[in-house]
């Protein structure tokens, strides 16, 4: 008497080699509309909506997960200015590092840092010239602002001394240049300090975080 194989007695290699046998003959277009019709009346995912997802082509995916990468890229840089945004890769720096620094993202890009560095005024003063040149340069390219703003931003972070303002502006003229009237700009000096201000301050969180 002959004895039956494990093989020859499991129903799931009976079945593939029943669907097999049924199929060879056809055509691809054929096979495809059977295993598909089949697949519906046993309400069942589609087999051909299967193999498409578990082979699909890395290269695909690859590219899927780059545009992904660009987006997330662009939302992050949004509103920077072209210039500035080529300073942030040579500098090493990236946008999310300076975020708790400048408002990233919005409307107008500001000075939005918790304190100012310095120990007096005329430090603190000094620095809030530097980083409204940097948010300044974010936005549009150009590390220049007005005096109003630069005011505005000495009494917040308690750095306005209005007796000496003028003697301390004279004291900057190596980084920074302009008066009252006309507004102040950073020169090449002074957006060297200005980032190395910067860089400083996110070392400084990264500490304390």
């Amino acid at each position: 008497m002959a004895t039956n194989t494990t093989l020859e007695l499991d129903p799931e290699f009976v079945a593939m080699s029943a669907v097999y046998a049924a199929l060879r003959g056809l055509d691809p277009e054929v096979q495809t509309r059977v295993l598909n019709y089949v697949a519906a009346k046993l309400k069942l995912a589609s087999p051909t909506a299967q193999q498409k997802h578990q082979i699909a082509d890395p290269a695909d995916e690859a590219d899927e997960s780059k545009t992904e990468d660009n987006e997330n890229a662009t939302e992050e840089t949004e509103g920077i200015s072209p210039a500035a945004k080529r300073w942030l890769t040579r500098n090493g720096l990236q946008p999310n590092q300076i975020s708790t620094i400048f408002s990233i993202g919005g409307e107008e890009i500001d000075l939005i840092a918790d304190t100012v560095p310095g120990k007096s005024k005329a430090k603190r003063m000094f620095n809030v010239f530097l980083l409204k040149g940097i948010a300044a340069y974010l936005g549009t390219g150009a590390a220049r602002f007005t005096h109003e703003q630069v005011k505005e931003a000495c009494l917040h972070y308690d750095a306005f001394d209005v007796a000496n303002f003028a003697a301390h502006v004279k004291d900057f003229s190596a980084e920074v240049s302009g008066s009252k009237e006309t507004g102040y700009a950073l020169n090449a000096r002074g957006l060297a300090a200005a980032t190395k201000l910067v860089k400083s301050i996110i070392e400084s969180d990264k500490k304390s975080g």
